[in-house]
């Protein structure tokens, strides 16, 4: 398994803020981790404000053609967006989970 290595300058740093933690490489990388979920999870809700519905139900009424053409530029990009995103979301849940695990 790959390490994150910190100088001792910034650890030095670091535990200033936080006296006393253990693993502070790790705890960095979940933190980043966390942010980045976060702004996964903000671009999800954006979609779901803009189409007024679930990820399931945006699929379900872009394969009914309900949007016009489901191969229209801003739909299509919408459509490819939400998909990564979920994926998106899931990894980094798992990458998270694992990390705190150890």
């Amino acid at each position: 398994m790959a390490s994150i290595m910190v100088s001792q300058d910034v650890k030095d740093v670091l535990s200033r803020i936080n006296p006393g933690e253990e693993n502070i490489e790790n705890n960095i990388f979940v933190r980043g981790l966390r942010d980045l979920l976060r702004e996964c999870e903000q671009e999800l809700l954006d979609l779901e404000i803009k189409y007024g519905f679930s990820y399931e139900e945006f699929k379900n009424k872009l394969e009914k053609g309900e949007f016009g053409s489901q191969f229209s530029y801003p739909v299509e990009t919408d459509a490819l967006r939400w998909d990564d995103l979920i994926l998106e979301k899931k990894a980094r849940l798992e990458v998270i989970r694992s990390m705190e695990k150890m």
